[in-house]
């Protein structure tokens, strides 16, 4: 089944290449790509997350026999289902999912159809390679988490977010977690995280600006940062970056958008935001 699905995303006349979008830039590097499945509407670039009992396929699914038969037999209570990408290089930020949707249980379901080595989900410290031939439960919106693909291929995963119900509540009660796909983080130490602020300077003097905040926001997924300081964010990272430059109404704004990302993610964190204004 596994690669039956594989051969039909893989093959030409399904032009993949003209429905992968970007719609998300703000939350990660070029490269991550979405192509719908099933959402609220039917539509293939409606990109928004709704709750919705009944999910309708896009033009994409309907193509796509043997993946649609498999969402429709596999039992689960579905939100919805897209095709994510990641292409060489590519990483997400350090986020939590479905913040603003209602707070019911569900999950987040990976199904890796085409991937490496090298390719991880990423919690703090902890880099996750989600094997292929097998299905991953995530839970996105307590879970603060990324993806990376530093593989020089690229990753494609099926997503399916789902209610809790019997038939993935019996998968959970199975379920197991294999010790040689946990890969622990190096921890940041001090010297370190100059190195980034150094690079990220570097990158800003140069006149690139995004190059220099994704240097700091890829650090998620390669260090261990609560080694050096217990609750250390990328966002912080940015700041401290931020704090060193003179005054610039750009380097303001784009400080400003930071932290509300960083209260976005780390609710607990508003407090300290509002006290420091």
């Amino acid at each position: 089944m596994l690669n039956k699905i594989v051969e039909q995303v893989s093959a030409p006349d399904m032009k993949l290449e003209s429905i992968w979008q970007e719609p998300y830039p703000e939350y990660g590097s070029d490269g991550l790509k979405v192509a719908t499945l099933l959402n609220h509407t039917g539509e293939q670039e409606n990109y928004d997350y709704h709750d919705c009992a009944k999910p309708n396929p896009t033009p994409l699914l309907l193509k796509l026999t043997e993946l649609h038969k498999f969402l429709t037999e596999s039992g689960f209570n579905i939100m919805g289902s897209r095709l994510l990408r990641l292409d060489p290089g590519t990483f997400l930020h350090e986020h939590r999912d479905f913040v603003y949707l209602e707070n019911v249980p569900r999950y987040r379901l990976h199904m890796p159809l085409i991937t490496n080595d090298q390719a991880f989900i990423t919690s703090p410290g902890l880099n996750v390679h989600f094997k292929k031939g097998y299905l991953w439960k995530l839970d996105p919106k307590q879970t603060i988490h990324s993806a990376c693909n530093f593989g020089k291929a690229p990753r494609i995963h099926l997503m399916i977010d789902c209610y809790v119900e019997e038939t993935l509540q019996a998968l959970i009660d199975q379920q197991f977690l294999d010790q040689d796909a946990l890969h622990t983080l190096p921890p940041l130490t001090e010297e370190l995280r100059e190195q980034l602020l150094n690079s990220a300077q570097l990158a800003y003097s140069a006149g690139n600006l995004k190059d220099a905040e994704e240097i700091l926001l890829a650090a998620f997924c390669k260090y261990d940062l609560f080694a050096l300081q217990d609750g250390l964010t990328t966002y912080d990272l940015l700041t401290q970056f931020f704090q060193r430059q003179s005054p610039a109404r750009v380097l303001e704004e784009r400080q400003s958008y930071w932290q509300e990302r960083l209260v976005e993610v780390y609710p607990e964190r508003k407090a300290h935001q509002l006290a420091s204004v």
